[in-house]
C-alpha cells in the first residue's frame, strides 16, 4: 500500500488530534502524519526540515493574528510547492470562501461538520489527480463560485455519476446495485448525496438535469439533439 504524506493544518489542537485518529485508525490507506497550529508551524515544516507532503489539510480560516489565513497560505504553497495536493477544511460553505479557494487552486473542499465522513475519500480521491468537492455543499454555492460556467452533472463524483447515468435511464436500485457490484444501501445512500448536491427533489429531476446539461450519453440514448 502506497504511503501518503499529509499535513494537518489548524489552529485547534482537539480537532487536528480527532483527523489524526480518523487517518490513523483506518486500514485502508496508509498515512504519515504532520501536524501545524498555523502558517510559521507549516514553513517551518516544509522550509527547514524539508518535507514534501502529498498533501495539505489545511483551515481555512485560522484565529492565530500571527498567522496567514488559509487562502493566503493555499496560494503561497500553489506558487512554492506546485505539486502539493490542499483540501480546505472549513465550517463554511459560503460561495465566496469556496471561488477564492478554487481560485487559489485547492484541490479539495470540505466542510468540517462531513470530516468523519469524507475525510477518507476526499485523500484517495485527490491524492489520484481528481478534484473533491464536499458532499454537503449545495450546488448552487459551487455554481456560482464557479461564476456560472459548471454544469450540475460536472460536480458529481465518478460513482455518482454512473448513479446518475443509470437512474435516468430508468433502472431501480436494485439493477443498479447489480451494474456497479455495490449494495442497495450504497446506492441509496449515493443517490441521497447526489439530489442534495443537485437540490434534486424527485427522480424525475434527474433526467431534467441530463437533458439540460446535454450529457452525451444521455442525449444518445434518448435520441435528442443538442442545442
Amino acid at each position: 500500500m502506497e504511503e501518503i504524506k499529509v499535513i494537518i493544518v489548524d489552529d485547534s489542537e482537539i480537532f487536528r488530534f480527532g483527523v489524526k485518529n480518523i487517518l490513523e485508525d483506518n486500514q485502508n490507506i496508509k498515512i504519515k502524519l504532520w501536524e501545524a497550529s498555523g502558517s510559521s508551524d507549516l514553513l517551518q515544516l516544509l522550509n527547514h526540515q524539508k518535507i514534501e507532503p502529498d498533501i495539505i489539510l489545511l483551515d481555512v480560516k485560522l484565529k492565530k493574528a500571527s498567522s496567514l489565513s488559509g487562502i493566503e497560505i493555499a496560494k503561497f504553497i500553489k506558487s512554492t510547492n506546485p505539486n502539493t495536493k490542499i483540501i480546505i477544511l472549513t465550517a463554511y460553505d459560503e460561495k465566496e470562501i469556496l471561488r477564492q479557494a478554487l481560485h487559489a487552486g485547492v484541490e479539495g473542499f470540505i466542510p468540517k461538520e462531513a470530516i468523519s465522513e469524507e475525510i477518507i475519500e476526499s485523500i484517495k480521491t485527490v491524492y489520484s489527480g481528481t478534484n473533491y468537492l464536499g458532499k454537503t455543499i449545495p450546488f448552487e454555492t459551487i455554481h456560482n463560485a464557479f461564476n456560472n460556467h459548471v454544469k450540475k452533472y460536472d460536480i458529481l463524483t465518478k460513482t455518482e455519476k454512473a448513479i446518475f447515468i443509470l437512474i435516468c435511464k430508468s433502472h431501480i436500485n436494485k439493477e443498479i446495485a447489480d451494474k456497479l457490484h455495490i449494495s442497495i444501501h450504497t446506492v441509496e445512500t449515493h443517490k441521497s448525496n447526489i439530489k442534495n448536491k443537485l437540490n434534486i427533489k424527485s427522480d424525475v429531476d434527474f433526467l431534467a438535469i441530463a437533458i439540460e446539461d446535454e450529457i452525451d450519453e444521455i442525449m444518445k440514448f434518448y435520441k435528442l439533439k443538442k442545442n
